[in-house]
């Protein structure tokens, strides 16, 4: 799809009929003009295929969401009060006024269904640009990885004893890609890390990154998620020109990043996603290392430092440190 700059009133005036192109209550000459707007306008297209979604998530929800027990006996009531001396004037208005009541209600949970799995997608969103944006940075921007993949051994050091057992799942698990690298980072300013390895395949680059959820959480239940492997739910996204697959096991976040199509991101987080999971919970259940200094047990263990270039151009550098004495 090609992106064009439209002025910004047009992109709101063809939002604002998005609802009804759905619902296929606009004029053909209107309908016709949304079309035109759709083909060449990405962000408009982007925000019909999330309403899309959302409208079939609400129809999933309620197709088996039976009437509450309250309203049926409620509409019954008034029905036999409507019989059969005053039917035609009085009947005729209590069965008004009993079905406004049953469609306000029914209003009434149709609209917090659907402000719930708003919520649920923003909550989605923010959670998948934490490794949208730690890709951008540390990848895209830092370019901190070699051509030549590092030597296993080498990128087991920098993870550590902790995350080490992970390498061994990214090289199985994602076949027909090389690791190139793999280490701790964090972004310039912010107290959170994360394990990220870097990978070669498919004439791309893709990122697999963990981090801590640190209480947070992705929405429980499937009407939300994209995908499921071994019952974990996989959540997707489009951000910042990235696709981003991501599901939550013991104490992590997992995300893969890249910009392949959204079916192959999908395929690579679901052939992760099983075996991640088990070794994240082992790894979880190991002593949390001391976040202060990261290469206190080796002596040639790479940390992180941040330099002046990371807070001017937003990008992490990766250096290997010797402890002095």
């Amino acid at each position: 799809m090609n992106t064009l700059s439209f002025d910004a009133k047009r992109c709101e005036r063809i939002r604002q009929q998005l609802d009804s192109y759905l619902s296929n209550e606009l004029l053909v000459e209107t309908a016709s003009e949304v079309v035109r707007h759709l083909e060449s306008c990405e962000n408009c297209s982007r925000d019909l295929e999330s309403r899309m979604r959302v409208r079939d998530a609400l129809q999933r929800a309620f197709a088996n969401r039976p009437v509450p027990d309250g309203i049926r006996a409620d509409v019954l009531h008034k029905l036999r009060e409507s019989q059969p001396r005053s039917f035609v004037r009085v009947g005729a208005r209590r069965w008004a006024l009993g079905l406004a009541a049953v469609a306000f209600v029914l209003l009434g949970l149709f609209a917090a269904e659907w402000l719930n799995l708003r919520r649920g997608e923003q909550l989605i969103a923010s959670i998948l640009k934490l490794g949208v944006n730690d890709h951008l940075i540390c990848t895209i921007k830092g370019h901190n990885y070699p051509e030549t993949p590092n030597p296993p051994d080498q990128i087991r050091k920098k993870l550590g004893p902790r995350y080490a057992p992970l390498l061994q799942v990214v090289q199985e698990r994602l076949p027909g890609f090389e690791v190139l690298e793999g280490h701790l980072c964090s972004i310039p300013g912010s107290d959170r890390k994360y394990v990220h390895f870097i990978t070669r395949g498919q004439s791309t680059i893709v990122s697999v990154i963990l981090t801590e959820r640190n209480g947070a959480s992705l929405p429980t239940g499937k009407i939300l998620a994209s995908a499921e492997s071994a019952g974990l739910n996989i959540y997707q996204d489009h951000l910042s020109g990235m696709e981003i697959a991501g599901f939550q096991s013991a104490q992590y976040f997992a995300f893969v990043v890249s910009d392949l199509s959204q079916r192959q991101m999908l395929q690579l987080a679901q052939g992760l996603a099983p075996a991640l999971n088990e070794k994240l919970h082992t790894t979880a259940l190991m002593p949390t290392p001391n976040t202060n200094n990261w290469a206190v047990d080796s002596v040639n263990r790479p940390i992180l430092t941040e330099t002046p270039e990371c807070h001017e151009k937003s990008r992490c550098e990766v250096r290997e440190q010797r402890q002095n004495g």
